[in-house]
């Protein structure tokens, strides 16, 4: 074999071996540098157990009573979380609506509720119950006196029974308006 072809594989050899060394030199370098902090930490700013929040109407008079295992408020969407949340409503010319669920969660404006799994809405008539409303997601806007789903939702009255995908009960005008696929049995008196 000529020198010359030597020299030249030896040449190849070196440069293959160099940008080899350099790759991975670098790859090394990038390796080393602490990693940005790019995920925002997601802990509650303030949490409460065993919570009892009640707010008041502009006349003084208790607008609503909330009432949760937990309450936990995370500052990075201003969402609030509810463990077990039972929430009473109330308005001057309606009786008082009672609200359960597992979960919950009031979003960013204050106003709205939000409440997941085994959701039980009553309307009270003094001690009994004039009529429930269960489903497995509900929307409270307190701001505008309405709740609002769009899931499955049974309806009990003293009269009957109906069921529907999908309803709006507004508070103040003792009025429900269900949305879709809507059966029933009614029993006349």
């Amino acid at each position: 074999m000529p020198l010359r072809q030597i020299l030249l594989i030896a040449a190849i050899v070196v440069f293959a071996v160099g940008m080899g060394y350099w790759a991975y030199e670098t790859d090394l370098k990038v390796s080393r540098q602490p990693a940005a902090a790019t995920t925002e930490i997601k802990v509650p700013d303030f949490f409460s157990y065993n919570a009892h929040v009640r707010e008041f109407d502009e006349k003084g008079q208790l607008k609503s009573d909330l009432t949760a295992d937990s309450i936990s408020h995370f500052p990075h969407n201003e969402i609030t979380l509810l463990a077990s949340p039972d929430l009473w409503s109330y308005s001057e010319n309606a009786a008082p609506w009672h609200t359960v669920a597992d979960t919950g969660r009031i979003l960013p404006d204050g106003e709205t509720v939000e409440l997941k799994k085994n959701v039980v809405m009553t309307q009270m008539e003094g001690d009994t119950q004039k009529l429930r409303m269960d489903t497995d997601f509900l929307t409270i806007y307190s701001d505008q006196d309405f709740a609002d789903t769009n899931r499955p939702v049974t309806i009990i009255s003293p009269s009957g029974v109906m069921k529907a995908n999908g309803m709006k009960a507004f508070y103040k005008r003792d009025f429900i308006q269900l949305k879709s696929r809507v059966r029933g049995v009614h029993e006349s008196r």
